[in-house]
């Protein structure tokens, strides 16, 4: 279980690229131990919705002459990493019912 945190000045833009690259990194990778999969994960996640939300009061970046602006690059939904999170899900949810069934 790792947590991290990027702090500094970030435009709309550039703050939304690390947005999605960190929430696609912590569906993909953050459900692996117990404990995250509980309780590490799931506030990661909000944790991240959080600064979203923020970062979308911004108002749009200035271009920087000479600079080239940061790619959002793909929405976080159409990551195939982001679906690795269903495998965890999908084994909870199994044994849960296994376990009420019987």
């Amino acid at each position: 279980m790792r947590d991290q945190t990027l702090d500094g000045p970030y435009c709309a833009t550039c703050g939304n690229a690390r947005i999605r690259a960190m929430t696609t990194r912590t569906l993909w990778q953050g459900w692996w131990n117990p404990l995250s999969l509980v309780l590490g994960a799931p506030l990661t996640l909000c944790q991240n919705w959080s600064s979203y939300r923020q970062l979308r009061r911004l108002p749009p970046p200035v271009p920087v002459p000479g600079r080239q602006q940061t790619s959002l690059g793909r929405p976080v939904l159409r990551r195939p990493q982001a679906y690795v999170a269903l495998l965890p899900l999908i084994t909870a949810t199994w044994l849960i019912t296994s376990a009420v069934t019987h």
